[in-house]
């Protein structure tokens, strides 16, 4: 009996019981419109204990995410892990870090590509200061690292393409690596961004989020050797690099004061993951 109306309760749920396609579908409208309903009462009724109670008022509810109820790996590195520690002032970017070495990028794409990429190549010299792009014609990426380091270029990005989709980005670290390949599962031009601006001259300010992992870190090392150590503040550029579950989600945005103690965003573009 109790099976029963376990499956009786999981019917009325689903709407299964009713045979009727179009009485179940109208019966599922009704529901989902009084779920509604209760939800706006339920919001209202918050809002109105918030400006009676003030700071008594109940704390609001947090929902349960994937990142909020995960666990944390072994793998996140502590901040006094001093053999991590050591390990970074002795890697490929340790010269930059010592501000012995200033970034100067040379960007380019794979051969044959679209204007869709080289518009997008073109579109990195906003993004990243000292930043030029060189058309690739047919050279290989043998002869453009060896160009690149005899000219004095620290770092090299090249934009890949598949059947003419912009897929990957491939990062050359001068003169001894790293090489890191970027998978690229979303671009954004900025001309598509709803109340975009244009970014400025000015060096941004470089924010890098949740890069906690030994890997991780090491791969924000990579990022932030690409742009210079010393942001100009009067520009108000920001440039972030969030790091969710392995995945990088790339921002650019220029902050705006309203008054002493509020400010907004404006996005600048171009929006990746």
């Amino acid at each position: 009996e109790r099976g029963k109306e376990k499956d009786e309760g999981r019917e009325s749920k689903t709407f299964k019981h009713i045979r009727n396609k179009e009485r179940r579908s109208l019966v599922v409208q009704k529901e989902k419109h009084e779920a509604r309903k209760e939800k706006r009462k339920l919001k209202l009724k918050r809002k109105r204990e918030e400006e009676t109670l003030g700071d008594e008022a109940p704390p609001k509810k947090i929902p349960h995410t994937i990142e909020n109820t995960r666990k944390i790996p072994d793998s996140v590195v502590a901040e006094n892990d001093s053999e991590v520690f050591d390990d970074e002032q002795n890697d490929e970017f340790a010269s930059y870090f010592r501000g012995e070495v200033s970034p100067k990028i040379i960007v380019t794409t794979s051969r044959k590509a679209s204007p869709n990429a080289k518009q997008f190549a073109c579109s990195l010299e906003k993004v990243f200061p000292s930043c030029e792009y060189y058309n690739r014609r047919t050279f290989t990426i043998k002869e453009i690292l060896g160009f690149a380091e005899n000219r004095g270029y620290t770092d090299l990005l090249v934009v890949n393409e598949n059947k003419k989709k912009i897929n990957r980005l491939l990062h050359c670290h001068l003169p001894d690596g790293p090489n890191i390949m970027y998978r690229i599962s979303n671009i954004v031009p900025g001309k598509k961004i709803p109340g975009h601006g244009r970014a400025s001259g000015h060096r941004p300010e470089l924010v890098l989020n949740n890069f906690n992992t030994q890997l991780a870190r090491h791969v924000g090392r990579s990022l932030a050797c690409l742009f210079p150590p010393k942001p100009e503040f009067k520009g108000r550029r920001v440039v972030t690099f969030h790091n969710q579950r392995d995945f990088i989600f790339f921002r650019h945005h220029r902050y705006i004061f309203e008054n002493e103690e509020k400010a907004r965003l404006q996005e600048l573009g171009p929006r990746l993951l």
